[in-house]
């Protein structure tokens, strides 16, 4: 059997939690900001593609960076949800 070596834990100072708890709050306020900020994109993209027959997909793809066939699916997506909110807008 094989024993490890116990390692010991330090009691952190009041202001190095307050620190840490502060930055950790930071870090998941800019991922939840990243994610939104994901989608949104994607809705614009998807958005702006379907807004042309040809080309679209293509042109938004080389502006962000994206693949054709990923912004070919988001705008056939878009397409797809259109007709409801037209529908629900009438």
């Amino acid at each position: 059997m094989t024993t490890f070596p116990r390692l010991s834990q330090v009691t952190l100072e009041p202001r190095e939690t307050r620190e840490l708890d502060q930055l950790a709050r930071d870090v998941e306020e800019c991922a939840a900001a990243l994610e939104r900020a994901r989608a949104a994109l994607g809705e614009a993209a998807g958005r702006i593609a379907a807004a042309y027959e040809r080309g679209g997909p293509t042109a938004v793809a080389a502006r962000v960076g994206w693949s054709r066939q990923h912004v070919s699916t988001l705008a056939a997506t878009h397409r797809r949800r259109r007709p409801e909110t037209q529908e629900g807008a009438a």
